[in-house]
């Protein structure tokens, strides 16, 4: 597949993921407790797809708690090496594959299908889709995690400011600046979306595909940390539960 953007920057983000896990209150922890709580019940016995997986962690939280097998997937190379090393479990596999196309499946041969920050890094949204609905079983549940579109639009740093600060330099507002501006765009900066970019789409755009591409939507969740300020009123995730029909 050739060498991708997170192979060229791997080192970078699996120090941003570990640092990410080792604190408690960080969000990454409350996105992979809202997974456990939209999949309670669901993953006794189950055959889990992690799509985008990186360096490999939500595979291995999920596959603790109940699944049959939990297959990772990245067209990231560099990635898939570090999951297969930190791989802790008979359960657990990780290989290269294409989100967009998931040629590594069969046509309904998964139960559950997730993904973790990941349909922001994607660039044709609506083939993940599509080849998500097309590996799910029928009544199969697709669970991911993203960049709230609403709240994390594309800016660019530092002639602009992604947030609205008072004269003591606190955050008191997220600044909307392009959110009808789909597509890809880079933050600048020197954190992730510095360095990989993302792209962005409208809400309703990425629920109206969701639903075109054979999905019924089952909840969505903001998750907010309390005593933070802004972030305890501005949500910068959604997580979606959507069921394949």
């Amino acid at each position: 597949m050739g060498e991708t953007i997170y192979d060229r920057h791997a080192d970078f983000y699996i120090d941003f993921v570990d640092a990410a896990l080792v604190d408690r209150k960080n969000l990454w922890h409350v996105l992979v407790d809202a997974f456990e709580k939209l999949l309670q019940g669901r993953l006794a016995g189950a055959r889990v797809c992690d799509i985008a997986c990186g360096e490999g962690y939500l595979s291995r939280l999920l596959g603790k708690i109940g699944p049959e097998i939990v297959i990772g997937i990245d067209i990231s190379a560099a990635l898939i090496e570090a999951a297969n090393k930190r791989c802790d479990a008979d359960n657990l596999s990780y290989r290269v594959d294409d989100a967009q196309v998931l040629g590594t499946f069969a046509d309904c041969s998964v139960d559950i299908a997730v993904s973790q920050m990941a349909i922001m890094d994607i660039v044709d949204h609506r083939a993940l889709f599509r080849s998500v609905r097309r590996i799910l079983v029928p009544g199969g549940t697709f669970a991911f995690s993203m960049l709230h579109p609403c709240f994390e639009t594309p800016y660019r740093s530092p002639s602009e400011s992604q947030y609205l600060l008072d004269e003591a330099g606190r955050h008191v507002a997220v600044v909307a600046r392009r959110y009808a501006s789909e597509g890809f765009w880079q933050s600048g900066g020197a954190g992730v979306r510095g360095h990989m970019g993302a792209h962005h789409r409208m809400l309703s755009t990425l629920l109206n595909d969701l639903i075109s591409s054979g999905f019924l939507l089952e909840r969505l969740e903001e998750p907010v940390l309390a005593d933070l300020g802004l972030f305890a009123e501005i949500p910068r995730n959604l997580v979606v539960s959507a069921r394949a029909v």
